[in-house]
């Protein structure tokens, strides 16, 4: 009978230890996949932000593609191996790396994530739902930051061209509360009519917003609008580090490798079992300390991020 116990005793403790060693082993690290459309520096950032974030977290292996490497057949070749890679995410960096997994993998059980893209919804596949990061930072946000941080400001105009932002105006001039800034659309459909539209419309205006618009942006148009505001002393709006530098009073400043981190993060969830939706930009405003001045405008004395006086 002492025996029998005594065989009890030493089977149990291996049995145990067998069992804890199996579970570990049952888990899989994850497989992630990380599809760019181009090597090009915005993207390549975002890359390393998504990395870092990745790496704090989790010991998931990570493979990158460039998408632009792959042409004809080999892009087929491509596909062919993502879909027998077992990945359990797909990171699409940039429009035509998003066009291309959610065109891969029309499915919606399998995941994928995309991210530094300004306008994602004409590259998805029909009924699937948005997952991931914009570059678009929502059009009342901005105006809230703008009557934040320029006060003054009350009438506002957006200079566009319906072709392309039809749908961001109407965001624009749909009712906003407790903000008490006027949008005055200026609509054109080619760039030569934009000196005459501004001409006309100087008078009536505190401040010009200029959004991602492709008739009307170009670094040479950028400088004359911003130029002709001055002497007309209004102030100009943008939304990159160019925009700043090239005189706005206030400029939307993304940071790509904190939008990796957020696309990291947002990775993180979806591996963990969180569902996933579309998520605006990390970013900061900057307000224009010279370009202020120069017009003859007091500075806020204290700024609530994203809100900050640029370098």
């Amino acid at each position: 009978m002492h025996g029998a116990y005594r065989c009890i005793f030493i089977i149990l403790p291996v049995v145990l230890l067998f069992h804890g060693i199996a579970e570990p082993a049952d888990r899989r690290t994850p497989k992630v996949a990380i599809v760019i459309s181009q090597s090009i520096r915005p993207y390549l950032i975002a890359v390393e932000g998504l990395r870092e974030e990745i790496a704090r977290d989790t010991g998931a292996k990570i493979e990158e593609f460039e998408l632009k490497k792959f042409k004809g057949r080999s892009r087929d070749l491509l596909s062919m191996d993502l879909k027998k890679g077992r990945f359990d995410l797909f990171i699409a960096i940039g429009p035509s790396a998003t066009r291309f997994v959610w065109a891969t993998f029309p499915s919606r059980d399998v995941q994928k994530l995309y991210t530094m893209v300004l306008n994602p919804e004409g590259l998805l596949v029909p009924d699937q739902p948005a997952c991931g990061i914009t570059l678009r930072i929502p059009v009342k946000t901005q105006i809230q930051l703008i009557s934040s941080g320029l006060p003054f400001v009350k009438r506002l105009g957006i200079l566009y061209d319906p072709l392309y932002n039809t749908e961001l105006i109407e965001q624009a001039t749909s009712p906003i509360s407790d903000v008490g800034v006027e949008i005055i659309p200026l609509v054109i459909s080619s760039r030569k009519e934009i000196p005459v539209v501004l001409k006309n419309n100087w008078k009536l205006l505190d401040a010009l917003l200029l959004i991602p618009d492709r008739t009307v942006i170009s670094e040479s148009i950028v400088q004359y609008i911003v130029k002709e505001a001055i002497l007309n002393k209004v102030t100009v709006i943008g939304y990159n580090r160019f925009f700043y530098e090239s005189g706005a009073a206030l400029a939307f400043i993304l940071d790509y490798r904190e939008i990796g981190r957020q696309t990291g993060r947002a990775a993180m969830r979806m591996l963990s079992g969180e569902a996933c939706k579309e998520e605006p930009p990390l970013f900061h405003a900057w307000v224009n300390k010279r370009v202020i001045q120069k017009l003859g405008i007091e500075l806020i004395e204290e700024y609530q991020p994203p809100l900050k006086v640029g370098p």
